[in-house]
């Protein structure tokens, strides 16, 4: 799969190349439909599956104040990506002189720079080019003019709910686990180097991985039963696929019986003997077992945490 920053850098191709456009935070289950439409499309003309996509998310230019925190950690989006099965990546830098481009001459940005632009598929409610003028009419009227096929894709529901990134980041920060993994299609993971910490855990018996976060959505504070993946010491999208599982206790949030007011992500992996210092671990969480709390006394947690890894391994064997 190749990434590339520019249209202008993509490379040149005789095969018919479909575009997937969109933002595509969290790569959820309607985004994926998006994908898999331009590359069902490319592959029954003998084409390429591009993604168009924009880096920083739009929001985050156009309104700073009011952009949400994306779902997804960088290295999960491109191994989503990938796994979509397409040809590359076009990912744009959005920036204020971008987004005063006008819808027409975004589009013919596109077919100008791709010769053998075949085909342009997105969702229903894509909007694009200044003030976000230009909608789907927009561009099925240019692709009629161009002999270009427009595909517009509508929403997936779950449960007669329309599947959104609102919908995920709501469910992931209340700590509906399981609904955010039904609509992402995937489980939700957290993505960090590990770092020193105040070994609390290993004072407690259960040491733990402390992770400096890459994701910028975080779930609410709780213990989480979860599986652990050690990836390496550098960021990489097979090599995340292709790690083991460990079944991990997971706890976010802080620890208020030691009088500790920073916020933590550490997870202690169940069976799992070895130094994790300055690995890259994907935490992959399955369901929240319980809030946090300060205790009474260390020994009334260290019971608790023995309750806890009980219930999770019992949560975990039921996955398997």
């Amino acid at each position: 799969m190749q990434l590339v920053k520019h249209i202008s850098e993509m490379p040149q191709t005789d095969k018919p190349v479909v575009l997937a456009t969109g933002c595509f935070d969290g790569v959820h289950i309607g985004h994926q439909k998006v994908i898999s439409t331009a590359v069902e499309q490319a592959e029954a003309c003998g084409g390429e599956a591009w993604i168009y996509t924009f880096n920083p998310h739009p929001a985050k230019i156009l309104v700073p104040d009011k952009a949400p925190p994306l779902i997804s950690a960088p290295p999960c989006r491109m191994r989503q990506f990938e796994t979509l099965g397409v040809h590359g990546i076009i990912e744009i830098p959005f920036d204020m002189a971008f987004a005063q481009i006008e819808p027409e001459e975004f589009l013919s940005n596109l077919w100008k720079n791709i010769p053998s632009l075949s085909g342009i598929v997105c969702g229903i409610d894509w909007s694009f080019g200044r003030r976000a003028a230009g909608k789907f009419q927009t561009l099925e009227t240019f692709c009629n003019e161009h002999a270009l096929t427009a595909t517009a894709v509508h929403p997936v529901l779950y449960h007669g709910e329309k599947v959104s990134s609102t919908h995920i980041r709501k469910a992931i920060q209340t700590g509906h686990i399981p609904l955010a993994e039904q609509m992402l299609g995937r489980p939700f993971s957290l993505f960090g180097t590990v770092i020193p910490g105040n070994k609390i855990g290993r004072e407690l018996g259960y040491p733990t991985a402390n992770i400096n976060p890459l994701n910028e959505l975080l779930p609410g504070p709780g213990v989480y039963a979860a599986y652990t993946k050690v990836q390496s010491s550098e960021f990489g999208v097979q090599n995340s696929a292709n790690s083991e599982l460990h079944p991990s206790a997971v706890f976010i949030g802080k620890r208020e019986t030691f009088g500790c007011h920073m916020h933590v992500i550490e997870s202690y992996l169940l069976d799992f003997d070895g130094d994790l210092y300055g690995q890259i671990i994907e935490i992959c969480l399955v369901e929240k077992t319980r809030d946090v709390h300060p205790f009474p006394s260390k020994k009334a947690l260290i019971e608790q945490i023995k309750k806890d890894v009980v219930q999770i391994r019992r949560i975990l064997a039921g996955k398997n």
